[in-house]
């Protein structure tokens, strides 16, 4: 009997790691064609064919095209390797914690263009079905980043203000040297060129402008 608990529980086991497998194929080629297509021109034709699946394997992951699209927006969110990699060690010096932060999400964004490519091109043109907006890159990126500077405050690092506000500003700031830099090609910088531009973001930002008087 143990025996053939034991086979069956390796058989289920082997099948969910299938099905995940199948699942992150989908996933990965949904990310690419999303990007490359739009929403609208992304058929589940192209993306199975991408994916070499056949479509009807789609639908038995996802229950719609919509559906679809919402899992590529959370499951492949640069957010949770964010999350995963950025430091949270309050004991280092603040613009040192800064910099080593905003380089571990540049390298994190430079890898998720595809991404981006969706955000900028169909995110903002499609309806808001009730429970998806919140699990945008974005809102989850400024949740996260809120919830940074809280801890900075905590700390005593940083004077007490509203978190969210300092989220989105600074937030505004690393997305935008990003997305012109990266996506639009506006401006490239050497290594040492974006090294020197972080650093002096980050002196702004903590410290302002105005002369002292």
């Amino acid at each position: 009997m143990q025996v053939l608990t034991c086979i069956a529980m390796k058989s289920r086991q082997k099948e969910e790691r299938a099905s995940r497998s199948t699942r992150d194929r989908i996933l990965d080629s949904a990310l690419q064609t999303f990007a490359e297509s739009g929403f609208k021109d992304a058929t589940t034709k192209k993306i199975a064919r991408r994916a070499k699946v056949n479509e009807v394997t789609i639908f038995r992951q996802f229950e719609s095209k919509k559906a679809l699209f919402t899992a590529v927006m959370t499951e492949r969110s640069p957010v949770n390797q964010v999350q995963k990699a950025v430091s949270f060690d309050v004991k280092m010096p603040i613009e040192e914690l800064m910099f080593r932060n905003v380089k571990t999400v540049l390298g994190v964004l430079r890898g998720s263009k595809h991404l981006y490519m969706v955000i900028l091109g169909d995110v903002w043109r499609l309806p808001k079905p009730k429970g998806f907006a919140p699990f945008l890159p974005i809102s989850r990126g400024l949740d996260f980043l809120s919830a940074f500077f809280q801890m900075l405050m905590d700390a005593g690092k940083i004077r007490r203000t509203d978190p969210r506000i300092l989220a989105r500003a600074w937030m505004g700031t690393i997305q935008f040297y990003f997305l012109s830099g990266d996506i639009l090609g506006a401006e490239k910088l050497t290594q040492a060129e974006e090294d020197r531009t972080i650093r002096e973001f980050i002196e702004i930002f903590l410290n302002g402008l105005r002369t002292e008087k």
